[in-house]
């Protein structure tokens, strides 16, 4: 009998761990799908990553518009932390951010911070419900 309970509480955390490992790699592709589409300047792509109900999406999507317009963007993701379960999720990512001018290529800014974003699963996809900082995905000052 207790094996037959040992054995039932394994299979269970194996699914789980296989569960949870989904959630994880879709959460990666999501993020690897929405870096690749701001080096391409896809600004819908990028933002329809966002939960729609994001405070601040407006300023996002303002953002990355006026970035996307006025520089040709090359990204690099690395996973700091990656913590949660299949419904939210918690995700640190060491962000690379380079960025040339359209107008001047010599002109170039290097961006590299950590980036956390919250995330919910909304129905089948993941959506991004927070991001900080806000800032990193903003153009460049002029000056």
């Amino acid at each position: 009998m207790h094996r037959r309970t040992f054995l039932a509480a394994f299979t269970l955390t194996a699914m789980w761990q296989a569960y949870a490992s989904d959630a994880q790699e879709q959460v990666f592709d999501l993020f690897t799908k929405i870096a690749g589409a701001l080096s391409d300047g896809n600004v819908s792509v990028f933002v329809e990553a966002f939960d729609p109900d994001m405070p601040q999406l407006r300023e996002v999507r303002l953002d990355v518009t006026a970035l996307a317009a006025v520089a040709d963007l090359t990204n690099s993701i690395e996973v700091v932390s990656d913590k949660g379960d299949d419904t939210h999720r918690a995700e640190e990512l060491d962000w690379f951010l380079e960025i040339v001018e359209k107008a001047d290529s010599h002109k170039v800014e290097r961006r590299r911070e950590v980036v956390k974003f919250r995330l919910e699963r909304k129905g089948k996809k993941w959506k991004i419900v927070s991001v900080e900082p806000l800032h990193f995905f903003a153009p460049p000052k002029t000056g």
